[in-house]
């Protein structure tokens, strides 16, 4: 079985990187059950960003515009270099329960189960995966709440900012699978779009791939992408989405999730934090309400190894390692494969960086093990 051993190398200059790393982005996306809807904002810059400057806007059902009530400004905070800003939908308010728009977010001690259908009393299946869905239990069309906490089930402790209490005010953070969500820089959309800073989905698609209720975005091989998921935006990717040509319909733009991880739904693990490649010292993989920051089970960095020159402009890398190299992959900061060299067993390879444009790179490296 063969070891991995991801880590960062900064081919021949660093500034193409630079320009990447000089905005925030969104770097995850939940689309829960009911109420459960939250985006991670994240910092990648070397200085706090505040964030009053930018907006969320949610473009609905294929709509190719946010009118003030689909447009809402960030608050007035100062984001710190490579942190993150959870936004949360307000629905804290468990008496409200009845109305199909006010089902509170969860906050942990929401009792978790098995769902059953009202009319044949059995179990209810995912008509895709053919798990057996779980939710909230209800009595009476009330919720039910238990006094043991279980941190898995609460999204309410990882949001900074709960925003929309109203949804006839304004309902941007009711976002569906076959809504369009937006940060722009300022409270409105420039008619050229030049404002736009990041998109999951496109703008002016509804996406109706589905006879299922909602629609959503799917990726390649057919699979939701934003409707009943958590998306989390890869470690390589340095800057937001925002080309014409790749956000917007008529200008061509799809979405395929290309730089995602697709998470089920519900899944609150991974607010909180991010990995980045924008990021310097030491990063985390989840964050927990009650332990903080957490380095998940797989090896990180566990075999020892030097790399050099670094940075790089000589068109050779070298690279040791303590553990013989079976397989080298080199990708941009896209999370596309530039190149993959074939090692008979090594514990040092040289690896030409001729062919690559100025910026940075990501290796992942193969051991036996």
């Amino acid at each position: 079985m063969k070891k991995s051993l991801l880590f960062l190398s900064f081919f021949i200059f660093s500034a193409g990187l630079m320009a990447q790393c000089s905005d925030l982005f969104i770097s995850e996306y939940v689309e829960g059950y009911a109420s459960n809807k939250a985006l991670e904002i994240y910092n990648p810059t070397g200085s706090a960003i505040q964030l009053s400057d930018y907006s969320l806007a949610r473009f609905s059902n294929g709509s190719t515009s946010a009118g003030s009530a689909k447009i809402i400004q960030l608050p007035t905070q100062m984001l710190a270099s490579y942190e993150t800003f959870v936004v949360a939908l307000d629905k804290r308010d468990t008496t409200l329960w009845n109305s199909q728009l006010d089902k509170p977010i969860w906050n942990g001690y929401i009792l978790i189960d098995t769902l059953f259908d009202i009319v044949s009393g059995l179990p209810q299946i995912d008509s895709l995966t053919g798990e057996v869905l779980m939710g909230p239990q209800y009595l009476d069309g009330n919720a039910l709440f238990g006094d043991e906490y279980n941190e898995k089930y609460d999204l309410e402790c990882k949001g900074d900012a709960f925003l929309c209490p109203v949804y006839n005010d304004n309902n941007v953070m009711y976002f569906n699978g076959n809504d369009a969500i937006a940060l722009i820089k300022g409270t409105t959309l420039a008619g050229d779009a030049s404002n736009l800073i990041d998109v999951i989905g496109v703008i002016g698609e509804d996406p109706d791939k589905w006879t299922e209720p909602q629609p959503g975005w799917v990726d390649v091989n057919g699979g939701w992408l934003t409707y009943d998921k958590t998306l989390v935006r890869h470690a390589n990717v340095a800057g937001g989405r925002k080309e014409l040509s790749d956000v917007v319909f008529n200008s061509g733009g799809t979405f395929l999730g290309e730089e995602w991880d697709v998470f089920r739904k519900n899944d609150f693990s991974h607010l909180g934090i991010h990995r980045s490649v924008c990021a310097t010292g030491t990063q985390y993989d989840l964050y927990s309400c009650s332990l903080g920051p957490l380095v998940s089970n797989y090896e990180i960095n566990q075999i020892g190894f030097r790399m050099y020159p670094n940075p790089n402009g000589i068109g050779t890398l070298t690279i040791e390692a303590e553990e013989q190299i079976q397989i080298v992959e080199v990708y941009n900061v896209f999370g596309q494969r530039m190149s993959v060299t074939q090692i008979d067993g090594a514990e040092k390879v040289e690896i030409n960086t001729n062919e690559l444009i100025k910026g940075m790179y990501l290796v992942n490296l193969f051991f036996d093990g």
